[in-house]
C-alpha cells in the first residue's frame, strides 16, 4: 500500500512538474515573442516607411455638400512648394461606394510621392490640403502570438487641413476659403483625446462650460443631433467647435424630420463668446 501511495505521489509530482515547465515555457515564449514584436515593429515600420511612392490611388469622401458644389473637382499636387499636375474631374464619383450622405472618389493620380500634398478644390471654391499618406508594418500573429513576419500596408488616415483624421472625409464645414490664412489654424480632433482634453484643461472655459453655454443658447428649438467637432487653435483665439441639426416644425411622432437645418457653433475657449453659423465656412 505504501509502495502504491509512493508511486502515485511520484507520478502526480512528475505531472505537476511537467505542467509547471510547460506553463513556464508558454509564458516565457509569449513574453519573448511580445518583446520581439516590439523590436520588429520599430524596424519593420522604418522599412515600410521607406516606400517613397503612393500607388494605391486613395479614396476620399465628401460630406454635407450640395450636388452642384462638387460636380466639378480640381485636383493638384504640391511638390517642393510648387503646384503641378492640374486635373479636372466632372461627376467622377464611385457609384459602388457612394451614398446619399457620402460621395466617394479616388485621387486621380496613379502614383505620387508620400511627401506630396494633394489639393482638392470644389466648385464652390473650398480648398482641402491632404497629406500624410504612408505605409506601416502589419505584424502577423498566430495562435501562439507573433510569428515573426509582416507585410507593409497603406495607412488611409491622412491629415486634412491641419487635422489628423481617422478616415479621409472632406466635410463641407472644414473647407478652407483662404488657405493662406487658414493654414495657420490648427485643428485638434476629439479622436486625439490627449490633445483635446489637455488643451481644454488649460483653457479658461472648460468642456463642461462650453456644453452648458451650448444648451443655454438653444432656446426652444428642436434638435436632432449635436456633434463635437474638436478645437480650432488660431494665432490669436481658440474655439470649441460643435455641429448641430435642427428640426424646426417637427412633431415628436414624426418619423421624417421636417425643415432640417445644419449649423456650426463656435465657443471661445477663453471668453465663452458664442457664435452660430448657418452657412459655415462662408459666413465665418
Amino acid at each position: 500500500m505504501n509502495k502504491y501511495i509512493k508511486g502515485c505521489l511520484v507520478v502526480t509530482g512528475t505531472v505537476f512538474i511537467l505542467l509547471a515547465i510547460i506553463i513556464g515555457w508558454f509564458f516565457w515564449s509569449s513574453n519573448s515573442r511580445k518583446k520581439q514584436a516590439e523590436i520588429d515593429g520599430i524596424a519593420f515600420s522604418k522599412e515600410c516607411d521607406s516606400i517613397k511612392f503612393i500607388t494605391e490611388q486613395p479614396e476620399i469622401q465628401f460630406a454635407k455638400f450640395k450636388k452642384n458644389e462638387i460636380s466639378i473637382l480640381k485636383f493638384q499636387i504640391i511638390r517642393e512648394g510648387k503646384f503641378i499636375h492640374d486635373t479636372i474631374i466632372k461627376n467622377g464619383f464611385n457609384k459602388k461606394t457612394s451614398s446619399s450622405e457620402y460621395q466617394s472618389i479616388n485621387i486621380p493620380y496613379k502614383a505620387f510621392l508620400k511627401t506630396d500634398t494633394i489639393v482638392v478644390t470644389t466648385q464652390n471654391k473650398l480648398h482641402y490640403y491632404i497629406s500624410g499618406y504612408h505605409h506601416y508594418a502589419y505584424l502577423h500573429y498566430g495562435m501562439t502570438g507573433y510569428v515573426g513576419s509582416h507585410d507593409c500596408r497603406f495607412s488611409d488616415n491622412p491629415t486634412i487641413n491641419n487635422e489628423v483624421l481617422l478616415s479621409p472625409i472632406l466635410f463641407r464645414e472644414n473647407g478652407w476659403i483662404n488657405p493662406e490664412i487658414s493654414k495657420h489654424i490648427k485643428k485638434i480632433s476629439v479622436s486625439d483625446s490627449a490633445g483635446y482634453y489637455g488643451f481644454a484643461k488649460k483653457s479658461n472655459i472648460k468642456i463642461e462650460d462650453a456644453e452648458r453655454i451650448l444648451k443655454e443658447k438653444r432656446k426652444n428649438q428642436v434638435f436632432r443631433s449635436t456633434t463635437i467637432n474638436g478645437i480650432e487653435v488660431g494665432p490669436k483665439d481658440s474655439y470649441y467647435v460643435f455641429g448641430e441639426e435642427t428640426e424646426s416644425g417637427t412633431l415628436p411622432n414624426d418619423l421624417v424630420p421636417r425643415n432640417l437645418k445644419q449649423y456650426v457653433v463656435k465657443i471661445n475657449c477663453e471668453t465663452g463668446e458664442y457664435k452660430r453659423y448657418k452657412n459655415y465656412p462662408f459666413d465665418n
